[in-house]
């Protein structure tokens, strides 16, 4: 009654906005209303009251209330309110000295599980992850969707930084579970976590930044589901390196800076020089010639590894008709396709595009491709090689025997090449197995119809085992270094078609290092 009493003490309407009553059945339910006083010679004697039910309107409000603090596809907080759980936080434990932990999360390979299963496979993925993800955590840890596939966790009151390990250690495991999406789908999904504890001094950002460092870290491991605390030593100055080499990448790909090197691929037999790898190379302002080992990751993790494979893949076909052109052998150029550019929608119409801007027959330009990669979404990846076909280019699946059991496939993708990973070549000579597997892929090749390759060969003796096993072709330091496009054509040019015996003399020799 109290907007009554001051509506008839004061002379004046009062409005009252959501006021909750109660409905004799229980329910609840918010009105507005309004108390006019009813004036008689200047003295208020009673009031009316007009009152309006503004249920619907509340509800509406806090469902605007929600989305602006919460992620609309999984319902867990957004980055604002977990932000705001993070300050506060912070100021609690400014007075009580508690350590908390802040998580930065990322689903490994997202990219590639959206573009090729679709948008909707991919947000059903991440709802999936999100409900595992809230059900490893405590109740009190805040767990909230930063962006993306990237998700972020609050975890408080710990006492020391294995609870913070320990409970990602479960995460991980949660996650690892085959995840079964609507259209039947089966995806095995993976996250690499960092890890970043409070200290002094350490505001938001600081916590917020560690976390990433250390996640990329983990990622950076080379193999899903992986995590790494943030060591301030250890990494603070790779962070600011990271960024300055990343800065220098994309100014040296875009300045078309990048160097290809070519590897010779041999035939066994005798020897001829049957075709070539390119492979890229880095000459850094500061740091000399770089292996792609030192830039490649970070040109995954920022794409411009699609920007990368397409100046590589420019350049190689450019090469491969200036050598036919020179000696009027058609040699096969190999490039390899990152797991990026194979996911990209529009990759027959952009290869077919360099195809017709060099000139190259399209039978010199082989892909390559990893086993993991073919193996990743194998409809898909069926699809897409018979598209490549259709250009008239080749197909190489490489790192063969690797990753998956793909024999059972490998009759079913459309392949010119199959390279023999060269984990077998190493003690291939005693190593009955190795040899067993080399020569078992040898047959299986050549009972399909595609050419078998084995890389790695480091040793005469290697060679010599390979061609007992009746081996077509072979790649590795022994026979020719990767080298400048101009040194090959120095190969070429002195001998096409050398005997294996003189081969292994000139390699013996250094000429071919």
């Amino acid at each position: 009654l109290g907007p009554i009493q001051r509506a008839m003490t004061t002379g004046t309407t009062v409005t009252s906005y959501d006021t909750r009553f109660e409905r004799t059945d229980g329910s609840q339910f918010f009105v507005a209303f309004t108390a006019s006083p009813m004036m008689s010679d200047g003295q208020a004697n009673g009031a009316v009251l007009v009152f309006r039910d503004i249920t619907e309107r509340k509800a509406f409000e806090e469902q605007l209330t929600r989305h602006a603090f919460h992620d609309s596809l999984t319902g867990l907080p957004n980055r604002r309110l977990f932000l705001d759980h993070l300050d506060h936080a912070l100021r609690r434990s400014s007075r009580s000295h508690e350590m908390h932990a802040v998580l930065f999360a990322d689903v490994d390979r997202f990219k590639v599980i959206n573009d090729s299963l679709g948008h909707h496979a991919g947000d059903r993925l991440l709802v999936a992850i999100a409900e595992r993800m809230r059900a490893s955590l405590r109740p009190g840890d805040v767990l909230a969707r930063f962006g993306g596939d990237e998700f972020t966790i609050l975890l408080e009151g710990l006492c020391s930084t294995e609870d913070a390990v320990a409970v990602v250690t479960r995460l991980l495991a949660e996650i690892s579970r085959p995840v079964t999406l609507p259209d039947g789908h089966e995806v095995v999904a993976s996250m690499s976590v960092g890890i970043a504890v409070t200290g002094p001094g350490k505001s938001r950002d600081d916590l917020l930044h560690d976390a990433d460092v250390a996640m990329y870290r983990a990622k950076g491991k080379g193999r899903g589901g992986q995590y790494e605390v943030f060591d301030a030593l250890a990494m603070g100055n790779r962070s600011a390196e990271r960024i300055e080499l990343e800065a220098a990448l994309r100014k040296a790909i875009e300045d078309d800076a990048l160097d290809v090197h070519y590897q010779p691929v041999f035939r066994v037999d005798d020897g001829t020089i049957v075709g070539a790898e390119a492979l890229v190379r880095w000459s850094h302002p500061e740091r000399g010639l770089l292996a792609p080992a030192s830039f490649i990751g970070l040109a995954e993790e920022s794409g411009l590894i699609i920007a990368l494979g397409n100046r590589v893949l420019e350049h190689a076909c450019r090469q491969a008709r200036a050598w036919f052109e020179e000696f009027g052998v058609p040699l096969s150029v190999a490039v390899n396709l990152s797991a990026r550019q194979f996911q990209q929608p529009a990759l027959a119409e952009q290869i077919e595009e360099v195809l017709q801007r060099t000139g190259v027959r399209p039978s010199q330009l082989c892909l390559e491709i990893t086993e993991s990669m073919a193996m990743d979404d194998i409809e898909r990846t069926r699809s897409v090689l018979v598209r490549l076909k259709s250009l008239g280019v080749r197909v190489a699946i490489d790192d063969f025997g690797t990753g998956h059991s793909a024999l059972g496939y490998l009759t079913q993708f459309p392949v010119d090449v199959v390279k023999v990973d060269r984990t077998f070549v190493d003690q291939v000579e005693t190593d009955p197995v190795k040899s067993a597997i080399i020569s078992a892929v040898i047959r299986l090749a050549e009972a399909i119809g595609t050419t078998a390759v084995v890389e790695g060969v480091e040793t005469e003796g290697q060679l010599e085992h390979l061609r007992a096993l009746g081996c077509p072709q072979a790649q590795g330091y022994f026979l020719a270094r990767p080298q400048s496009a101009e040194r090959v054509r120095g190969l070429m040019a002195d001998a096409l078609t050398p005997d294996i015996a003189s081969l292994a003399q000139q390699v013996a020799a250094g000429r071919r290092r």
